[in-house]
């Protein structure tokens, strides 16, 4: 571990310092701490210190250690460069995710051409065991992977420039694709290898199978619970109603400030493409803050599988809700109509 910090003391230095700028030119422009740089630079000096304790990486191909060196700094700086966008009202809300898309997937770039490159060890690249028990298995499930990282990186890169609707599946769909296809794929070079007589059978551990098993399991119940979950309820009182959800904050609005209400059933493609700038959104939920070419930015809580909605003037500010279809929202719209004039005539 000292010999390979010792030897490239000057990268770990000019590393670190490049995970810190993003926080150095907050503090110089005077605006808002970026305080995520700390912890960027933890995990960057958790990955060397955890790479650098495995004696098999005093061989290890130096791009493939060069590349431990960099990916997280130019992650650092996507992030850094995100959090600028958008604390910079005179850029255009979708430039922000267009910089974390390419970003994204500059780093799945990186890390795919540098894959072929590492050699057998139990730190870096896909550690699977049927690849870490074989160096053929190894070299071709490695070769395989950066050809996947690769696609995965220009995956993501073109997800900054689609409809958000298409990317939001689009994006995490080749995330995930990349870390398990490698994995199928070197479980079948070894059947195949075994079937040819050029490896000898591993013995199978029933635990570790099936803690692999739970953790896949586990994975993919959480995409799931992430992409297609959420609840959205909206709760009426006497001066206001609440725009309830454990997905993001509540949204409030009193009878009172609302100036103009009006039911929309053709949906808000006429706004050309919305951009959520702020809060949580998947398959079932858009909530938070948004921006579109018909309302600029607005805040919208709103269900995915209905196109209908209620658009209210609130304050100066649009708010865009709905209800989980178009019998819901039209209720709404109608139970806000009444308790506007209510209001209006106290």
């Amino acid at each position: 571990m000292k010999k390979i910090l010792t030897e490239n003391k000057g990268r770990l230095f000019f590393s670190s310092l490049i995970i810190l700028l993003p926080f150095l030119c907050s503090l110089l422009m005077g605006k808002e701490p970026f305080y995520r740089s700390f912890l960027l630079l933890a995990i960057h000096w958790l990955c060397l210190s955890v790479t650098c304790r495995d004696r098999k990486n005093g061989n290890q191909s130096r791009k493939a250690l060069h590349m431990i060196f960099w990916l997280v700094p130019v992650l650092a700086m996507v992030q850094g460069a995100v959090f600028f966008l958008a604390h910079d009202d005179t850029i255009d809300y979708s430039a922000r995710i267009v910089v974390m898309c390419f970003g994204i997937g500059l780093v799945f770039l990186m890390a795919g051409n540098y894959l072929p490159k590492i050699r057998r060890n139990r730190t870096l690249g896909i550690k699977v065991r049927w690849a870490l028990e074989n160096e053929e298995n190894w070299n071709a499930t490695h070769r395989f992977a950066g050809k996947v990282w690769v696609i995965a990186g220009f995956t993501c890169m073109a997800c900054g420039l689609i409809p958000q609707k298409f990317s939001m599946a689009l994006f995490p769909a080749a995330i995930l694709l990349a870390a398990f296809l490698p994995c199928i794929y070197s479980r079948q070079y070894y059947g195949k290898q075994i079937n040819e007589g050029r490896a000898e059978r591993i013995r199978s551990n029933p635990k570790a199978i099936i803690f692999s098993g739970i953790v896949m399991a586990a994975v993919a119940v959480f995409v799931l619970w992430v992409l297609f979950t959420g609840s959205l309820n909206i709760v009426y009182g006497e001066q206001s109603f609440t725009a309830e959800t454990p997905n993001w904050k509540n949204l409030t609005v009193r009878y009172e400030d609302i100036r103009c209400l009006v039911y929309e059933p053709e949906g808000l493609s006429e706004g050309g493409k919305n951009i959520r700038t702020g809060g949580f959104g998947n398959l079932r939920l858009s909530l938070g803050a948004f921006s579109n070419d018909k309302y600029g930015p607005y805040t919208r809580y709103t269900f995915a599988s209905c196109d209908s909605y209620v658009e209210m003037t609130v304050n100066g500010k649009i708010i865009v809700i709905n209800g989980p279809d178009e019998d819901a929202t039209e209720s709404i719209y109608n139970t806000l109509r009444d308790k506007i004039k209510l209001s209006e005539n106290e």
